[in-house]
């Protein structure tokens, strides 16, 4: 059974890919390591691969968010047999540009550390496209279980990313209803119709076909 790695996204964890249909390959979740102090996002992400000893050639991976952004920043380097991105960049292009107000205003500082409050919870349910309470109940407790030093670091990198380097051979699969990396900025290869940032999960089944029909 051929393997494929997933990266998920900030904040987040495998919880999130219970809707996705990856029948018939062996998953390997890549979790988040413990950044080391002032650590370059290319060094981590080399760090995260050596971890997970996954193979500098053939390999497949799929990321969301600022996973997919991980895989981009290895795909310089490691020759993938194909790639597929959800909610996410391939370049810092595909970012909006208010990203880059984060390098004065530390925008990590809106992320909460733990259950966040009233008035930043509804922003983040908005960011994040988390519209039933079932969603809203999955944000809450991925964010709550979220090393905030990682969270800090990582906001920090999405902040200061210069990559230019396009994967090959990538499916990249954007909702249009995403608020933290909106459409316009990405050139994507499928759009799904009111997909938002959380829609490898709340439409997971939608987007299980395309991506199985790209891997096999």
């Amino acid at each position: 059974m051929e393997k494929i790695y997933v990266f998920s996204g900030l904040g987040a964890d495998r919880r999130i890919f219970d809707r996705l249909d990856l029948r018939g390959f062996e998953i390997v979740h890549v979790e988040w390591l413990k950044p080391r102090p002032a650590e370059a996002m290319e060094s981590y992400v080399f760090r995260l691969a050596e971890h997970y000893q996954i193979p500098k050639q053939g390999a497949l991976v799929l990321g969301v968010s600022f996973g997919g952004m991980c895989i981009a920043e290895l795909s310089k380097y490691y020759d993938f047999k194909k790639t597929v991105l959800i909610s996410s960049a391939k370049t810092r292009d595909e970012l909006p540009k208010v990203l880059g107000v984060s390098k004065i205003f530390p925008l990590h500082k809106l992320l909460p550390e733990g259950k966040p409050g009233k008035f930043t919870a509804k922003m983040l349910y908005w960011l994040f496209g988390a519209d039933t309470k079932e969603e809203q109940q999955l944000l809450s407790a991925i964010l709550e279980d979220t090393d905030p030093d990682f969270q800090k670091w990582a906001v920090d990198k999405i902040a200061r990313w210069e990559n230019t380097h396009v994967p090959v051979n990538c499916l990249h699969i954007h909702g249009d209803k995403d608020h933290l990396i909106p459409i316009q900025y990405v050139d994507y290869t499928i759009r799904i119709r009111g997909g938002g940032h959380l829609m490898v999960w709340d439409k997971g089944a939608e987007l299980s076909f395309p991506i199985r029909n790209f891997l096999l």
